[in-house]
């Protein structure tokens, strides 16, 4: 199958100390590739046709070459998102963004609609921040999308973040917390339970049956109805160069099935179908649930579990 989004993490530098940060984001990496080799990238993502290309941190905000990066991927023909914490998105540098690369959807994380909340998960005045970049996106033109990541602390926020997302007029994208990373570290404070989860996608049923709601992209370990898109449209390529189905994947060397540095990046999605097929848990692949009212949720999710299976979507 073609590859649909690549997420290419240009840096683990950052502003911010999340409590749920997946790669530990804040040092800049001894490896992080230089601006010619994510031009080489770059030329192996368009040689594997792919379709958007994500560029995440880390901050991407704070690679002094990012408008370069910008120009080189518009001039090759790519579509592409940058997810930011949009606190270093001064009016200054949102407009020469715009210049570069005017159709660039931007997703900015918000963790909860007021600071109180917001800045329990990412530091005090961290909400003020990325609320005044936020606007300066909008301000410019930008097509932006509110990313936020369900959590113990803010999972009964969902009514809010929709209000919130529908009176900026922007969409919002829901994900749910893995314990990955520094998330890890904080995995009680913010691991959400099964009710939890159940409470938010019974939530999003709701506004997706209204009309004039809010456009929502949720993804499939809120419902658990669609497959995971790990390895099958999606893949990360980590700040080193190495491709995993999922960022989710970084600490697990065993799903590293390549690296950018050595090799095609159209070589290794060949392979992707390989290790894909060592996530699915072996209970789902038996289960007469699967394909039916449950698609075996996360698959990073299972991995980490001790069923083996995402216990937080099981249908069983």
């Amino acid at each position: 199958m073609r590859p649909r989004n690549i997420e290419f993490e240009i840096t683990t530098a950052c502003n911010y100390s999340c409590l749920h940060c997946y790669c530990n984001a804040g040092k800049k990496s001894k490896v992080e590739l230089s601006t010619e080799e994510i031009f080489e990238v770059i030329d192996q993502l368009v040689q594997a046709e792919v379709e958007i290309l994500d560029v995440v941190g880390g901050e991407p905000l704070l690679r002094n070459d990012l408008l370069k990066i910008f120009s080189y991927a518009k001039s090759k023909g790519l579509s592409m998102i940058m997810n930011t914490n949009a606190s270093l998105a001064t009016k200054d540098l949102v407009n020469k963004i715009k210049a570069i690369v005017p159709d660039l959807h931007v997703g900015v994380s918000l963790d909860g609609p007021v600071s109180e909340v917001h800045d329990k998960i990412r530091g005090k005045g961290t909400f003020e921040s990325t609320m005044k970049g936020l606007k300066n996106f909008l301000e410019a033109g930008f097509n932006v999308t509110v990313l936020f990541v369900v959590n113990r602390l803010n999972y009964s926020y969902i009514d809010d973040m929709v209000l919130l997302a529908k009176d900026l007029g922007t969409s919002l994208y829901v994900d749910r917390f893995i314990p990955v990373g520094r998330g890890m570290i904080n995995k009680e404070l913010l691991l959400p339970t099964r009710d939890m989860i159940e409470h938010v996608a019974n939530r999003l049923q709701i506004f997706l049956k209204r009309e004039n709601s809010v456009e929502l992209y949720i993804e499939e370990n809120i419902f658990g109805l669609e497959e995971c898109t790990a390895g099958r449209t999606h893949a990360s390529i980590l700040v080193d160069g190495n491709v995993v189905p999922c960022g989710h994947f970084r600490y697990n060397p065993e799903y590293y099935v390549g690296n950018v540095n050595k090799e095609r990046f159209i070589d290794i999605w060949r392979r992707m179908e390989e290790y894909r097929s060592k996530l699915i848990p072996q209970s789902c692949l038996l289960c007469a649930l699967r394909g039916n009212i449950c698609s075996a949720g996360c698959l990073a999710a299972a991995k980490f579990y001790k069923a083996d299976i995402d216990s937080v979507i099981c249908k069983r």
